[in-house]
């Protein structure tokens, strides 16, 4: 999706936006990310302000809706949703600017050590109401595993993010930040350390190595083995799917890393635990 510079947006759409921010100084265009047409850093005399927005009727609103149902809930681990609104053609939300880069998997990089707090503090995160714009877990893999008992085990109250990739995680000088909750979804409180685990594979880690770094989380370590098991060979039906849905095309290089992870841990995982 084509980016859209703060000068060629209608002036509609910017002074609503400056009705929540002030008078904008200076603006700088995400270079990252490909979901939202705005994403903008502006600046005013009281500080920064990250901005995201789609054309009101874009079939990717839903993802913003899911991001603004699940904002009070994460405010301990991800940058606080400031305002959002719909007007002028376009739904737009406003976070609190975070002044951070996007996180390395690679081996030796600190980035997955300080995301341990991260992963503990969201495993806490129960919601007993669920709304209506969060996913079950066993709604998103059902598709990918046949047996219904081991679907079950995906079934839970705890908060996933789901989709760990480099760039939903912003690294500062104090802390990670955990943003783009475009997907948030209900299930088993080890879930995320699993899909964190098949990013690392991904970015070098051996099978040994991510697994004993999602071990060191809690509800990971405590997970039953055959459930996670269920959960590694579903990952592969849906990457190898993903994979085939994108056979006339030139498949990018992180699509084929992780799709070749979430096979290595799958053949490797048994003889790990």
């Amino acid at each position: 999706m084509q980016r859209i510079s703060w000068e060629d947006l209608s002036s509609d759409l910017r002074q609503a936006i400056e009705a929540r921010t002030g008078p904008i100084l200076f603006a700088r265009t995400a270079a990252s990310g490909h979901n939202s047409p705005v994403a903008a850093t502006v600046e005013t005399a009281s500080g920064k302000t990250f901005v995201k927005g789609l054309p009101s009727d874009d079939h990717g609103v839903k993802g913003q809706l899911r991001e603004i149902a699940v904002a009070p809930m994460v405010r301990h681990i991800s940058p606080p949703l400031l305002w959002h609104f719909d007007e002028a053609g376009w739904t737009v939300l406003g976070y609190a600017h975070v002044d951070g880069r996007h996180a390395d998997y690679s081996p030796g990089s600190p980035d997955p050590d300080a995301l341990v707090p991260v992963l503990e503090a969201l495993g806490e995160v129960e919601v007993l109401t669920p709304s209506p714009y969060f996913k079950l877990a066993e709604d998103r893999w059902k598709t990918y595993v046949s047996d219904a008992i081991e679907l079950e085990a995906f079934s839970g109250t705890t908060l996933q993010h789901t989709d760990w990739i480099p760039d939903n995680v912003l690294i500062t000088r104090d802390r990670p930040y955990l943003i783009d909750w475009a997907w948030p979804t209900l299930g088993a409180a080890w879930m995320d350390a699993a899909s964190l685990l098949i990013r690392l594979v991904a970015s070098g880690h051996t099978v040994n190595d991510a697994e004993a770094f999602a071990s060191r989380i809690s509800a990971y370590a405590e997970a039953e083995t055959a459930h996670v098991d269920a959960f590694a060979n579903a990952n592969v039906r849906m990457w190898d799917e993903i994979e085939r849905q994108n056979a006339n095309h030139a498949t990018t290089p992180w699509m084929r890393s992780v799709v070749a992870a979430a096979r290595e841990w799958a053949a490797t995982r048994p003889r790990q635990r």
